[in-house]
């Protein structure tokens, strides 16, 4: 038996707009869980910005959003560190918005000493960035990152990202991260639900647009999930996958033509 779910998770760049552009039947899709009383929140690894950036951009493009409803791997990253009691200072590749959010949370980038190497959507990334990051792999200093995606999509094509840092590092200096907080770990799962006070996976539904994701989490935390083909992943890609998704849906707003929601 299908139950309608508490909470669903929407992915953002490919589920929800594509280059910047909203998906039609998005605010419809909203109203309509809206009016269910089913909460939805927008999960992004993206941490090149910060959460109060997602805000001002979602409601510019007219959807009913508050800060609740932004769930970034900035934040998940600030979790994890905090659960994995990693001192202050890091050595943070990563964008000056990133730094930021970490300092006003108390973490802070530094250069000479730091207790570990974080890795981030880094789009100021430079040669020196990377090398003073893999001298300090090289003595000892473990490594962590805010998510593990290799490109980001743009509409003049894919952009290096985080997980492409974390690859060189490694070529580098033969170290692998000790943690990763974004999807599809459990870091930015559990500022979600802390967020909506969920306690079951059970009650939270998945929909986004990359099976070694959003879909992957869905699979390994129990959650039931939606791969929708207006992003990275296509239809050619199930298959192949070891990441199966509960439902594909060609945008999101067939996701109200599921099980889930069309007998109601």
């Amino acid at each position: 038996m299908n139950t309608v779910p508490k909470l669903v998770l929407f992915d953002l760049d490919g589920t929800i707009y594509v280059s910047g552009n909203l998906i039609t039947g998005v605010k419809d899709l909203l109203q309509r869980l809206t009016d269910l009383s089913v909460s939805f929140g927008f999960m992004t690894n993206n941490s090149s910005v910060n959460p109060d950036d997602y805000f001002t951009k979602l409601s510019k493009m007219g959807l009913p959003v508050t800060p609740k409803n932004i769930v970034t791997s900035c934040e998940a990253t600030v979790r994890m560190l905090n659960e994995l009691n990693i001192e202050r200072d890091l050595f943070i590749v990563g964008t000056e918005r990133f730094k930021n959010y970490l300092a006003q949370n108390n973490y802070f980038h530094n250069e000479t000493n730091p207790n570990a190497v974080l890795i981030g959507f880094d789009l100021e990334l430079t040669f020196e960035k990377l090398t003073k990051a893999v001298r300090f792999l090289e003595n000892g200093v473990p490594l962590v990152a805010s998510h593990p995606d290799v490109c980001c999509p743009s509409s003049a094509g894919p952009i290096p990202d985080a997980g492409m840092i974390l690859a060189a590092l490694k070529a580098g200096s033969n170290v692998s991260p000790l943690a990763i907080a974004g999807k599809p770990y459990k870091w930015i799962l559990d500022v979600a639900k802390e967020k909506f006070k969920i306690t079951n996976n059970n009650e939270i539904f998945i929909a986004g647009d990359r099976l070694a994701t959003d879909i992957m989490m869905g699979n390994k935390f129990g959650i039931k999930c939606a791969l929708v083909l207006t992003g990275v992943s296509k239809l050619a890609d199930v298959d192949a996958s070891e990441h199966k998704p509960d439902y594909v849906l060609n945008s999101i707003p067939e996701l109200l033509d599921t099980n889930l929601f069309k007998s109601l």
